[in-house]
């Protein structure tokens, strides 16, 4: 029985459950429910969007156009509400009234006439905040008010006590409380966020839409938040990363500055560096108290007390001013001191700009942006918006989204139907196919497929054909490739028979070589040869080129640098003869760099010539040094070109000494992202590793090149020579 039958017993072919037809409607029918579904959503997220700008433009339109009278509104109703922060006459009184009154008026004729002629826009609203201490929630109930706008006769009311609001406060309010917005906001109001006693108002509604825009107390105030908001979204490059440091400086200053003209109770640090420094705060805080009924013994302990609790409440020269308002506070108690002003803000106020004007440094401990939010919630004189018409925007929303379900339904069942007909005219064709293959793969390699047409299937059927034909030159191949790999076998076992055998031994030196070719048959060389009357030959060769060409070369070099060297101790004068005979007998593309030195032992005398090689390296004393080399590649040029450019160098080496020669196989090997080894990173290693011995050093470097190829397979053959003087 031979290995085709025995290989078409062992074969066994599964059985169809999920067939062609059924993979193929599947993934129509999948692909197109997909497109659909994205395609359907991408419509009715557009109209959304159309029909959320239209109402955004609509609402800011009209809001824009009485927001004016809005924050007249506003501003006099906080003036009249704060005789404490606002002392008026009664005169001043009555202007504030009428202007209230004047611009209530015009805000309900306003609201009156713009929202009958638009039938989508509702009741309209306008909500006072009167936010005034950092320490408290902006949720409270004494934070705002709610007042509304008949959308009839434009008729001002409140609900309740106009206190809460249970479908602006988590929107409206909630989005200007915790952003910093000067521009027209829209908010969706979910049943969901409306507190639990007032979830029977609006049970079986549909959501509701808000817009609104902020009131501020003066109109000067949005051009601050304009710039802030401008300067968050800016891009920050590495070249203008040093403006933006300042710029933000400068905010942190304004926006400080501002929170403190407006009266907030800023918790904020002051530095106090030196007695001087301690000394301008006793005279600014004791300035503004009644010290009379003290006498001299008792200021003298007032100022001597005072500096040692600022040294006590200090820390690294820092005073918050929660501290320093305690102990104020103290002193005015202990010492019976009675106050010289009548307003505590505006006493705080002074402090703040007495520090900094005498450069304390003032600052506070919050981010920028919880400043900024801070200032801008004191800033915010309330908010004006409306409601829109629920009936109207949402039912044309429904309709439109239904047509296009209805759309997309449709479309879906015509694909279903041409989904399960369509694969039957292919599968005939792919059935004949499968047999073929199967004829194939039980070895009848004479097997043609023959189907017409242009189609994918055609192009397979000749694609078959064409492999049955290679398959009968691979088994050619494949015997043709083994005799080239047992060739290539052949010369990497003649070239490793060239290189020495073993290291020399030489009492007070140690060797050590490494060498990786990266073909089985590699183009460097090194070499250690005894030429006799205590000289030692020393060489280090490169091959251009890789491979069996490459390596034949080696071995010419080799053998005449053997034939002639014992006989001729000038380096100079074996390159010359190694040089001609390359030039004269080898492929103009074969060349070789090279070293040879002479080592004088006794002396230790380094006598060499380079042609073209890498320089070599002394390690001595902790310290890396490159020598001298030149020359130019053997075989390149004729003798009298060669001659000018080569000469004889030497060296005194000493004990303790390293000496490295290598091929640029070490320095240029890469890793994956095609970075070089390089030089200077040899060099470290070779410098990290002295004082061990030169099997160790050359160990380290093969061990580093290594790690930094990692997986990358070897570019350039690897060769490396070290020996040590002890």
């Amino acid at each position: 029985m031979n290995n085709t039958t025995a290989m078409s017993k062992r074969l066994k072919i599964r059985k169809i459950v999920f067939g062609i037809r059924f993979k193929f409607s599947a993934i129509m029918i999948s692909a197109v429910i997909l497109v659909s579904a994205l395609i359907g959503f991408a419509l009715i997220n557009q109209y959304e969007q159309k029909i959320i700008a239209t109402l955004n433009r609509l609402g800011s339109t009209t809001l824009k156009g009485i927001a004016d009278q809005a924050q007249i509104y506003l501003h006099a109703k906080h003036i009249l509400s704060d005789t404490q922060k606002y002392p008026l006459t009664d005169g001043q009184r009555d202007a504030f009234a009428d202007e209230l009154e004047n611009s209530l008026k015009k805000m309900s004729e306003y609201f009156s006439s713009v929202i009958l002629k638009e039938k989508l826009l509702d009741i309209s609203f306008i909500i006072d905040i009167s936010w005034s201490d950092i320490g408290s929630d902006w949720k409270d109930r004494d934070q705002s008010s709610y007042y509304y706008f008949n959308r009839v006769n434009g008729a001002f009311f409140t609900q309740g006590d106009g206190k809460k609001d249970p479908l602006l406060e988590p929107t409206m309010l909630s989005h200007y409380m915790q952003n910093i917005e000067i521009g027209t906001f829209m908010g969706f109001v979910d049943v969901s966020d409306v507190d639990t006693q007032f979830k029977d108002l609006f049970k079986n509604k549909p959501n509701y839409v808000v817009v609104g825009i902020p009131i501020f107390n003066n109109a000067s105030d949005v051009e601050l938040y304009k710039n802030y908001i401008n300067f968050k979204n800016e891009f920050v490059s590495k070249d203008s990363v040093q403006n933006y440091v300042k710029r933000k400086k400068l905010f942190r200053e304004a926006l400080t500055d501002r929170i403190i003209f407006q009266g907030l109770s800023l918790p904020y640090n002051i530095t106090v560096q030196t007695g001087k420094d301690k000394n301008l705060l006793l005279i600014f805080l004791f300035n503004k108290l009644n010290l009379s009924l003290l006498n001299q013994m008792q200021r003298a302990d007032l100022r001597k007390e005072f500096f040692i609790k600022i040294d006590a409440i200090s820390t690294n020269n820092i005073i918050s001013l929660p501290k320093l308002k305690s102990l104020f506070m103290i002193f005015i108690r202990r010492y019976g001191l009675r106050k010289k002003y009548d307003s505590e803000i505006k006493f705080w106020q002074e402090l703040y700009y007495f520090v900094k004007i005498n450069k304390l440094q003032p600052y506070s401990d919050m981010s920028l942006d919880e400043l900024a939010l801070v200032s801008f919630r004191k800033d915010l004189a309330g908010i004006l918006g409306l409601f829109f018409q629920r009936e109207h925007y949402t039912t044309e929303m429904i309709e439109n989204r239904n047509e296009i379900i209805n759309l997309i339904i449709s479309i879906l069942i015509r694909v279903i139907f041409i989904a399960v007909l369509f694969p039957t005219f292919i599968i005939r064709t792919v059935s004949y196919l499968a047999e073929g293959a199967f004829a194939i793969g039980k070895g009848n390699l004479d097997k043609k497929l023959d189907i017409t047409g242009t189609d994918e299937l055609g192009r397979l059927a000749d694609i078959f054909n064409v492999m049955t034909t290679n398959l009968k030159k691979a088994q050619e191949l494949k015997i043709e490739k083994m005799r080239m790999e047992q060739e290539l076998l052949t010369a990497q076992e003649i070239q490793s028979a060239l290189l020495p055998e073993k290291l020399p031994v030489i009492k007070g030196m140690d060797f050590a070589a490494y060498y990786s070719s990266q073909t089985e048959a590699g183009g460097d060389y090194y070499d250690f040869i005894d030429l006799g009357n205590g000289y030692l030959g020393i060489t280090v060769a490169d091959v251009s080129g890789h491979g069996v060409g490459s390596g034949l070369v080696m071995a010419m070099t080799r053998t005449l640098l053997h034939a002639y060297c014992k006989n001729i101790l000038n380096t100079k004068k074996i390159f010359e003869i190694i040089n001609e005979y390359l030039k004269e007998n080898t492929a103009s593309n074969y060349f070789v760099t090279m070293f040879y030195g002479i080592l004088h032992l006794d002396t230790l005398k380094l006598t060499y010539s380079s042609a073209g090689h890498c320089q070599p390296i002394i390690v001595r004393d902790g310290k890396v040094r490159q020598l001298p080399a030149g020359g130019i590649a053997l075989g390149v040029m004729n003798s009298e070109m060669f001659q000018p450019l080569v000469d004889i160098k030497e060296i005194q080496l000493q004990r303790g000494d390293y000496f490295i020669q290598y091929t640029d196989g070490v320095t240029e090997a890469m890793d994956s992202g095609s970075s070089q080894f390089g030089l200077e990173r040899f060099l470290k290693t070779l410098l990290a590793n002295a004082e061990k011995t030169a099997k160790q050093m050359t160990n380290a470097v093969v061990k580093e090149i290594d790690s930094f190829t990692g997986t990358i397979p070897q570019h350039d053959d690897i060769t490396m020579i070290i020996f040590r003087i002890r």
